[in-house]
């Protein structure tokens, strides 16, 4: 599954946007690159709070999207 990933930045209006492909039992990446280790210091912060326990990457299904509110972003997924 494809999850493409729009977050905005509460501070600066910056939006940063990208895909996460993967699964919730197995994991997603970014680039190849597992979510927790992204070199991209941005990126793994949102990739951070996409992988909290409550976090609607564990359950959302294709086609489907969800708003996740976090300390710095506010964050938009969509699953396709």
């Amino acid at each position: 599954m494809i999850v493409k990933v729009k977050a905005t930045n509460k501070h600066n209006g910056e939006v940063i946007e990208y895909e996460l492909e993967g699964d919730a039992s197995a994991g997603f990446l970014y680039e190849g690159t597992h979510m927790q280790e992204v070199a991209d210091n941005k990126i793994r912060e949102v990739n951070n709070n996409l992988i909290l326990k409550d976090s609607p990457i564990y359950t959302i299904k294709s086609g489907e999207s969800a708003q996740l509110e976090a300390m710095s972003f506010d964050i938009e997924i969509n699953a396709e």
